[in-house]
């Protein structure tokens, strides 16, 4: 059984340190330029929402101040079901906005103005975006939601985002410098926690931090297997319907533009702001549905698991599908070595040291899962956060084998999407 934990550890190094040490050489030696440059036209900007009542009007107040002075010429709002009067308080806030704005345009247009910058300015002022509310009394899920938003759009650039996380000024106009480079199709903006105050806060920063260092490399490398769902842009052409129990629809829609020779970027200067969560069971809901979703698109799409028809093969390979499989590989690891009849067996290759080393590790990691919250240890809740991510592996594993995708929002206010 030494063969098994030999390659069981090997591929655990490989996953956590290895790949990311290897991206970060190809990165450094093998980077690919991107041409950036100012683009004509606009952006339309899509969310689909369910029970957002309390998180979208503030999203569309943010989006009409940065329309003042970015190129959102659309927003797109579709309402899944909403039950919690999401509907009414967005069109209270956009009639709101809208009155205020048309006031203060009124009174720029009494001013004498000489500087040709500002009268610039007020011009894009006297364009506000156009705003549209699609609302579904049935709910039918994020993907579905998409595909009708999608459709209805009209602008060459599509900007995805979810209804909660707040976006800095600025951020939409650096993605869409990217796509002055023929060969971009999608920039994934980059997700920033704003505060991280107990120890499972920290923890979730710390490993997020590590993600997007990964995203950074492969986008400088060639490409990123899929895109932060709280901002990012993409070209009208490549968004087709998706189907519609699709539950990660940011990680199908980008690889499917990759898919027909695409670049999906990550522009870690394009910044979208949110607050980590403390609530574990919220947490792992989230990261559970996710996982299962990297599972399902093995099905919706399996030209991504071939060689010959996904450029970003090894990226996909090494960062997400082999993620998959890391609380599998420490099973292996500690089955063999318990299989071993003696202690020199043990302890041959430093193996025992291995063995109580993990035993330690997962001792603590369980602790900080449930402790994390409340200590303020960015350590602990560093191990907190491994642990959740793996125990969801291994819940959207059994969710992936046994065909129990959800594709609609599950029900309660602030669940995270």
């Amino acid at each position: 059984m030494l063969w098994v934990l030999v390659v069981s550890m090997a591929a655990l190094a490989y996953v956590y340190a290895g790949y990311p040490v290897l991206v970060w050489l190809l990165a450094r030696f093998c980077e690919r330029p991107v041409k950036k440059g100012p683009r004509g036209g606009g952006a339309a900007v899509l969310i689909a929402a369910h029970n957002e009542a309390e998180n979208l009007p503030r999203k569309l107040e943010c989006l009409l101040e940065l329309a003042q002075t970015e190129p959102i010429r659309e927003i797109w709002l579709g309402l899944d079901g909403c039950t919690d009067g999401t509907a009414e308080q967005v069109r209270e806030t956009r009639d709101q906005r809208l009155q205020t704005r048309d006031q203060r345009q009124n009174g720029d247009s009494r001013q004498e103005i000489h500087d040709s910058s500002l009268q610039s300015t007020v011009d894009s002022l006297q364009s506000p975006p156009r705003i549209q509310i699609l609302e579904f009394e049935t709910r039918r899920g994020k993907a579905a939601v998409l595909n009708d938003l999608m459709a209805a759009a009209t602008q060459p650039i599509f900007v995805m985002m979810d209804a909660r996380q707040r976006v800095e000024a600025g951020a939409i106009p650096k993605l869409l410098e990217h796509f002055a480079d023929p060969q971009v199709g999608v920039v994934s903006g980059a997700l920033v926690y704003e505060s991280a105050a107990g120890g499972a806060q920290k923890g979730a920063e710390s490993y997020w931090g590590y993600e997007k260092f990964i995203r950074a490399c492969e986008s400088r490398f060639w490409a990123v297997p899929g895109a932060t769902g709280a901002l990012y842009a993409i070209r009208k052409e490549l968004c087709v319907p998706i189907p519609e129990n699709t539950l990660v629809d940011d990680v199908l829609i980008p690889m499917r533009a990759v898919l027909k020779g695409f670049r999906c970027l990550f522009e870690p200067s394009a910044r979208v702001f949110d607050l980590p969560t403390a609530d574990f069971v919220q947490e792992n809901l989230r990261k559970r549905r996710t996982l299962a979703g990297i599972w399902q698109i093995g099905r919706l799409e399996p030209r991504i698991y071939s060689f010959f028809a996904n450029p970003i093969w090894f990226q996909w390979i090494s960062h997400k599908f082999f993620r998959l499989l890391t609380p599998f590989l420490v099973f292996f690891s500690v089955a063999s070595l318990a299989s071993m009849e003696n202690w020199r067996d043990r302890t041959l290759g430093l193996a025992g040291l291995t063995f109580w080393g993990m035993a330690g590790l997962s001792i603590a990691s369980g602790l900080a899962y449930w402790s994390g919250q409340r200590f303020h240890s960015r350590l602990l809740g560093l191990l907190g956060a491994f642990f959740g991510v793996n125990w969801a592996l291994l819940q959207a594993a059994r969710d992936a084998w046994t065909a129990r995708f959800e594709p609609k929002w599950p029900t309660g206010a602030g669940v995270r999407h």
